[in-house]
């Protein structure tokens, strides 16, 4: 089907096609000028003392776990409303997935849901970002720090986020951004990973690159695999930082358009910000007990829709051996309905969607 109005879409052009166009003619298309210069602009951006780059989002918790160390049976500790990848790759790492509810306004995991879960044989807990607004990582923080528990954070949708002036990714051990196309800024595919501990550092940069400090030697001190991106993917990366202001500016507006739009309409509820977080919107989820007829309703009208996760804790590989619920996420999962926030979403068009909404409920 096609879609007058599309869940995603692209912010690129020639700026783009112009850097990458730099890397083609230098004949260096390997991590080169461009892959510096990217990680220096992360730096700076997120403030994180060591900054390093991963093919995918997915691998770059995968090697933010494996950077962890964890021995068999070690146990991490995870929101069960996030992305598959948060979970699988835990687990490819070495780790057993412990899974824990959400808070029904916020949709994050609390803090003391994370302490709750603590048993012997946890090592890690990895608190994730939603759909663009921090968790209580200080909250979450004082828990770990109390009982010895390192921290990842999945900060996949939350580049750019800060809570109470702190970059969310900075507050554990490390943290993890996605470059995925459907992010705040993309690299078509690409993961960022931060840390602010010199010895974690020390363990991704060999893991990261066939366990050796750098390329060119063919001894290496430890093991490891093939992390590294491209500098056409950095091309991107660079292009695209330099419209991350107007891309910031535009998607505060649509979360207000939204929000005002639809504040009261029918039974939806709005996902509530945490105090002192900022909101930059990965898109504009909604909860309703109406989910399938108005996501029909939208879908009849060219506007495509996307649904929230589908709980970790009842995917059909993570299963535990005895049933578990976990309900605010269930209920989630069951209600949710997700609005595109892209830039090419006109405000005519966010009208146009909250118009249907609005006429869907008779309001």
């Amino acid at each position: 089907m096609e879609y007058r109005i599309s869940q995603v879409d692209l912010y690129i052009g020639e700026s783009e096609k112009s850097l990458v166009g730099t890397s083609i003619d230098s004949r260096w298309l390997t991590e080169g000028p461009h892959s510096k210069n990217f990680q220096a602009r992360l730096a700076e951006l997120t403030g994180a003392r060591h900054v390093f780059f991963a093919p995918n989002g997915t691998l770059a918790l995968f090697l933010a776990a494996l950077a962890l160390e964890p021995d068999n049976g070690d146990e991490i500790v995870i929101p069960t409303f996030t992305f598959y990848g948060s979970a699988t790759a835990s687990l490819y790492a070495g780790f057993k997935p412990v899974f824990i509810d959400v808070d029904p306004e916020t949709f994050n995991a609390r803090p003391e849901a994370f302490e709750a879960a603590i048993g012997p044989r946890t090592k890690a807990f990895m608190p994730v970002h939603v759909y663009g607004q921090a968790c209580d990582m200080e909250g979450i923080m004082e828990v770990a720090r109390r009982k010895g528990i390192q921290v990842i954070e999945d900060a996949a949708q939350a580049l750019t986020v800060k809570l109470n002036g702190k970059q969310a990714g900075t507050f554990g051990d490390i943290g993890v951004f996605s470059l995925f196309s459907d992010k705040v800024i993309t690299t078509g595919e690409g993961g960022i990973l931060v840390t602010n501990v010199d010895e974690i550092a020390d363990r991704i940069r060999l893991l990261r690159n066939q366990g050796r400090p750098n390329s060119g030697t063919f001894i290496h001190p430890s093991l490891g695999m093939n992390f590294r991106i491209t500098d056409l993917q950095a091309a991107i990366g660079v292009a695209q930082m330099e419209k991350l202001p107007k891309i910031l500016e535009d998607r505060a507006k649509k979360w207000r358009l939204y929000s005002e739009g639809l504040s009261g309409v029918g039974d939806i509820r709005l996902m509530k910000v945490l105090k002192g977080s900022e909101i930059v919107p990965f898109r504009f989820p909604i909860v309703t007990a109406d989910r399938e007829n108005l996501s029909k309703t939208l879908e009849h009208a060219g506007i495509q829709t996307r649904g929230f996760f589908y709980p970790m804790h009842l995917q059909p590989k993570l299963r535990g051996p005895q049933a578990q619920s976990l309900p605010v996420a269930e209920r989630l999962s069951a209600q949710g309905v997700c609005l595109p926030v892209h830039v090419h979403v006109t405000d005519a068009q966010v009208a146009d969607i909250i118009g249907v909404i609005r006429r869907h409920f008779g309001a």
